[in-house]
């Protein structure tokens, strides 16, 4: 599975250049200092996965085999069809999971770090409060368990999601029809831009990560004729120390 991060890093690197030469918000000045400090966030976040959070998902995934009801019903679906109804209905728990960090304070404390970026790029994918990756981790167990889900196969949605969600965060100039016609069955950056604009209004909705359709049919789905316009981030926590590692950590206890 160390294909992962391999594929996460050159994604991540190929967007950053992109973005350099078709940025969609232009006159963006020192993007690597921009970048820095989550690229730092996201060795930390790494390494907690790597020696505490992967250790209790794959023990409790161990413990799990064969508990879970849902798969023996899958077992009589044909071929194939377990495992994509498992990846829908596991996007739709993180839909569920991302509304739940808009709305109740608690977890808006930790998931407000990550809406703070004031200039939103592709490395804002891995502006995630460790805070927050912890208590994802842990609410998403039950889920798991629920589903049956293997360990690959949770992988394998993580590798998805994480792809996504580089894509959908970056500041690439994707041409409107070409991001209209995506939009229709994924997440795209103008979608995931509006999202991120300082309109409360607006913050709210735009919840899914991989698949659209789940803003559309649960009606939280909302876009901007001219996203240029929309300015990125919160009404407060706009300072640029706030921009910084240390600011970051900080925000949820302030």
């Amino acid at each position: 599975m160390e294909i992962k991060p391999f594929l996460i890093g050159i994604t991540l690197v190929v967007i950053f250049v992109l973005e350099s030469a078709f940025p969609h918000y232009r006159n963006r000045v020192s993007r690597v200092r921009h970048a820095l400090p989550h690229v730092l966030t996201a060795i930390m976040n790494g390494l907690l996965t790597r020696f505490a959070l992967a250790g209790l998902t794959t023990g409790v995934i161990s413990w799990a085999q064969g508990l879970s009801p849902l798969p023996r019903g899958l077992g009589r679906l044909p071929a194939g069809a377990g495992p994509i109804l498992i990846f829908l209905l596991f996007d739709i728990w993180m839909y569920c999971w991302h509304m739940a960090n808009h709305r109740i304070t608690f977890l808006w404390r930790f998931h407000r770090a990550h809406h703070s970026d004031t200039e939103m790029d592709t490395t804002t994918a891995l502006r995630f409060h460790p805070g927050e990756l912890i208590l994802s981790t842990l609410a998403r167990l039950p889920v798991v368990v629920l589903l049956g889900m293997s360990f690959v196969q949770l992988v394998i949605f993580e590798t998805i999601l994480n792809l996504s969600t580089l894509f959908h965060h970056s500041n690439l100039a994707v041409p409107e029809k070409g991001d209209r016609l995506l939009r229709t069955v994924v997440v795209t950056p103008n979608m995931h831009r509006v999202h991120h604009s300082v309109e409360r209004s607006e913050t709210d909705s735009n919840f899914t990560s991989i698949l659209s359709f789940w803003d559309r049919l649960f009606r939280t789905f909302r876009t901007r004729e001219d996203t240029r316009s929309i300015i990125i981030g919160l009404p407060q926590f706009r300072e640029k120390r706030y921009q910084r590692l240390r600011g970051f950590l900080i925000t949820p206890f302030l």
